[in-house]
């Protein structure tokens, strides 16, 4: 093995089995948000015409592209050291909110959009997703943090620092 390449700092079973729950995560999320999003564009479409319908539409796909990017760009790091993926995911969330940004702006006076059904939407798929997110999260029984599950010469049986 080379001494001067860096070690990683989670053993390629692990970055396998986190990538694996990441995937879990996104699969057990994506379904019933998109099943919401399809329910959104038939209830806009049924009462506010064609307008809502595609207004509902944009609302859903805006919140699985905002929600699972998160989730992929984590399972693409998964090999990496914990400090070197927040800063990704930080970077990649901080991204998001200036697209968003950048969205709002543009769609502020769009004459083709309800921005009642765009909001319903947005607001049903989010609460689904999350949902859907922290009940897959449960129960992956996900470590926060690496290594907690490894004994520490450092800490005594107490748990206090010796």
């Amino acid at each position: 093995m080379d001494e001067g390449a860096p070690t990683p700092a989670v053993s390629e079973q692990e970055a396998a089995q986190t990538r694996a729950q990441f995937a879990a995560m996104l699969r057990t999320a994506l379904m019933p948000t998109l099943v919401t999003g399809v329910g959104a564009v038939v209830l806009g479409g049924l009462l506010g015409g064609s307008k809502a319908a595609w207004s509902a539409a944009l609302g859903a796909a805006l919140v699985v592209v905002f929600f699972s990017l998160s989730l992929l760009v984590m399972r693409q790091t998964a090999h990496l050291q914990p400090i070197a993926v927040m800063s990704v995911v930080l970077a990649t969330y901080t991204g998001k909110i200036l697209a968003l940004g950048i969205a709002m702006v543009l769609l502020r006076d769009a004459s083709w959009l309800s921005g009642q059904a765009l909001a319903l939407s947005i607001i049903a798929c989010t609460l689904v997703w999350l949902a859907f997110e922290m009940r897959a999260f449960t129960k992956l029984r996900i470590l926060v943090a690496p290594g907690a599950d490894r004994p520490s010469s450092d800490v005594s049986d107490e748990g206090a620092p010796r």
